[in-house]
This record gives structure tokens, C-alpha cells and sequence, in this order.
């Protein structure tokens, strides 16, 4: 069965190569930071430039993405290649998309984990990347609430989701907020009578099933023990329950990998956040830092692995019933509900990070002079970023801490 977006794509005989479509995609990704950066830049190049997609059938790939959990960019970039090249095409683009700032943040790892940057990492400079990342994720919400909760339900999602998420402290409460967000948002959409008719494969079942395996595996209480044995898949699980963007995901990877089982502490964690936008790629790059941290290269990869493969497979099933999701007004309805909540992990990361931090006026100092910087004066996060270090190496190097 054709879809939308395959209908529009090249003619057969002009089909991409497959080198062609990962040597484009990875210095695509290679040169976008975050994921609306790769998306711009994928449309430039196939809507504008090689005319491959229509602009239409564009659209379609950006609303998708956004209706699936998992990073936005990459989930394009995974329709982009199916719709060029079939499932072949979807794989090589989801490996083009992810693999630049998955060694670049493994890289990262590495010379974290050695003495002199150990060393070079005081808590005062932590606590002022902390405040500059907290800017960084409060001007996101500031965005996302403007453009998400618009409505009188929207707003006590948000709201309820704040209060409820400050106070989570289990995966599962995740999973049961997002699902009664979606389910109250189908329950009360103004047309009743629309009824959601796909129909799925025995392969399509197959992976749907897997998939909430695995989402029961990181919902579900687990004794200690068992946390580092299961990381993984319950990392996989976490992965269906990020929606939002990467800022978002910050209390759902926190409840994984900062525990005594794993062993990344809460200085790391901040830090891997606060590198995230320093690296190309959406902003859930950090997680082949946290994997590194726990088990080496192979802890780096099986990490993305687990996070990126599970959303790759769940947009491609949902590109094939694209027509029957658009056009249904309660599908639509429930996911507006559901997005409106999602701005409320934001507000929650900032206020989570900002309880770790020491209310002195340096601090206060660093959250204008961000805020300023990302609001008014549109400054790139890197030279934030270099120029908070640059003040806090210059400060210690004078003896006077705050």
C-alpha cells in the first residue's frame, strides 16, 4: 500500500542511492543543533534544492514526527529515508541522523572520565551550567506553552501535570499521566461520532507488543538489584513516553540513571544536559554520554540503539495509516491534550535543577546575562556557554570564589 509521502517521492528510476541518502542525512545532522535545525535543512535540501518531496508531503513528515515519541529530527529523517528508499532507506537515514553526535557526546564521555577535566570541573562551575541550562530549558517552555496550551483543557493538563510530575517519583506515574492525558482529550473532543479505523499486519502487531513490553519493563517497580540488569530495556521503554522535545525527557532519564544501581550522579547527569546543546543533534544526544558513563562504547551504543530504534520503528508503522490519524478529530484531539502536558516536564527540569543550585547573586548574575543572551540577542548556546567558563576559570584563577 502506498502512502502519502511515497506518492510524492521520486519516480523509481530517480530514486536516491543509498550512499547518497546517508552521505546527505549524516553531514545534515553533522551541522543541525537540535532537531527543528535538521529538519529545516533536510526540507532545503530535498523540497527546495532536489525537489525529491513535495512541500506538502514535507508537512506530513513534521506532523508525524510529532505525534510519535522520540526525538523529532531523527523521526523525520527516518520517514524521509522510507519514503525515498522503502524500509532500506529508513534505516540508513535513521543511522545517518543519529551517528555524528552519537560519537561526538561519546567523545565527550571519554575526556569526561579523565583526571584533568575531573579536575578542571568544579562544583562552582557545574552550578553555573546548571542555571545557564535551566535558562535555557525555561525559555523552551516559555515557547512551547505559548504554542501548545492555548485551551481551558490544555491548561489543566499543564497545570495538573506540574503538581503531579514535581511529586512523581516512579516511572510509572510517567506512563499513567501520559495515557490519561491522551485518553482524556478522546473522551471530551467535540466530535464524538469519528471512529479510528486502521488495520495492522501481523508484523505491525508483533512490534506493537514488544513495544509495550517494553514500556511495562520501565513502568513497572523493579527491586534495586535488578535496575542495571534491565537499563536498557527499560531505557527502550522510557523512549516511548518522550514527547516534547529533548528538554522534556530530563526527569524520565534522571528517574533511570541517577540511582545508586546505576552510578551516575547528579553532578554528571546536570553536565551530560549541559554539553547536550553544545553537540549537534536533538537534544536527546546525551544519552551515549550516560552509556558511556555506565559501560563503556558498548554502554554508548546499545544505549542509542535502545532509545533511537523503538521510535524509528513506530513512525515508519505510523507513516503506512498517516491518512486515517490526520483525519481523525479525536486522534488529534488526544494528542493536543497530551503535548499541552508535556510542557509541564519542562517546567518541572527547572525547577529540579534549580533546587540544586545555591541561591547567591553569581548565580542570579549568570541567569540574566543567559537569559538575556538566548532571549533578546539570539547568542549561540556554545558562546554562552564558553564565556560563562571563561569568567568562572578567570575567577578561580584570582582566588575569589563566590
Amino acid at each position: 500500500m502506498q502512502t502519502i509521502m511515497s506518492q510524492d517521492a521520486a519516480k523509481p528510476e530517480e530514486r536516491e542511492p543509498l550512499w547518497t541518502l546517508f552521505r546527505v542525512v549524516f553531514g545534515l545532522s553533522a551541522l543541525s543543533w537540535g532537531g527543528l535545525a535538521l529538519m529545516a535543512q533536510l526540507e532545503h535540501h530535498y523540497v527546495e534544492r532536489e525537489g525529491r518531496l513535495s512541500r506538502v508531503a514535507f508537512s506530513d513528515l513534521i506532523a508525524l514526527a510529532w505525534m510519535v515519541p522520540g526525538p523529532v529530527g531523527c523521526n523525520v529523517a527516518v520517514q524521509l529515508g522510507h519514503a525515498l528508499r522503502g524500509r532500506a532507506g529508513a534505516w540508513v537515514a535513521g543511522i545517518a541522523s543519529v551517528l555524528p553526535f552519537s560519537l561526538l557526546m561519546t567523545l565527550f564521555a571519554i575526556f569526561y572520565r579523565t583526571p584533568l577535566v575531573r579536575a578542571a570541573a568544579s562544583q562552582m562551575l557545574l552550578n553555573h551550567f546548571s542555571v545557564v541550562l535551566a535558562t535555557l530549558i525555561a525559555l523552551t517552555w516559555y515557547k512551547q506553552t505559548r504554542a501548545l496550551v492555548r485551551g481551558k483543557l490544555e491548561w489543566i493538563a499543564a497545570l495538573v501535570g506540574c503538581v503531579a510530575l514535581f511529586y512523581a517519583r516512579s516511572p510509572a506515574a510517567y506512563v499513567v499521566m501520559l495515557a490519561a492525558a491522551f485518553g482524556a482529550g478522546w473522551l471530551v473532543s467535540p466530535v464524538r461520532s469519528a471512529r479510528l479505523v486502521v488495520s495492522l499486519r501481523r508484523g505491525d502487531w508483533q512490534m506493537l507488543a514488544a513495544l509495550c513490553v517494553l514500556l511495562m519493563v520501565f513502568a513497572l517497580p523493579l527491586p534495586h538489584r535488578y535496575e542495571l540488569a534491565l537499563l536498557w530495556p527499560r531505557l527502550a521503554g522510557a523512549g516511548m513516553t518522550l514527547f516534547g522535545g529533548g528538554f522534556s525527557a530530563l526527569p524520565v532519564l534522571r528517574t533511570l540513571f541517577v540511582t545508586p544501581a546505576i552510578g551516575v550522579s547528579d553532578n554528571d547527569f546536570t553536565l551530560a544536559f549541559s554539553l547536550s546543546p553544545l553537540s549537534p543533534g536533538p537534544l536527546l544526544n546525551v544519552v551515549p554520554f550516560f552509556g558511556y558513563l555506565v559501560d563503556g562504547w558498548v554502554g554508548a551504543l546499545i544505549a542509542t540503539l535502545a532509545l533511537f530504534v523503538p521510535s524509528g520503528c513506530l513512525v515508519v508503522l505510523a507513516q503506512r495509516h498517516l491518512h486515517q490519524l490526520k483525519t481523525n478529530p479525536r486522534f488529534e484531539h488526544g494528542m493536543r491534550i497530551l503535548r499541552a502536558l508535556t510542557t509541564a516536564f519542562l517546567a518541572v527540569a527547572v525547577l529540579r535543577i534549580a533546587a540544586h543550585v545555591p541561591l547567591k547573586p553569581a548565580y542570579l548574575l549568570t541567569a540574566l546575562f543567559s537569559g538575556m543572551c538566548f532571549a533578546k540577542l539570539k547568542v549561540p548556546v556554545y558562546a554562552v556557554y564558553a564565556t560563562v567558563a571563561a569568567v568562572c576559570g578567570l575567577w578561580l584563577a584570582y582566588g575569589a570564589l563566590p
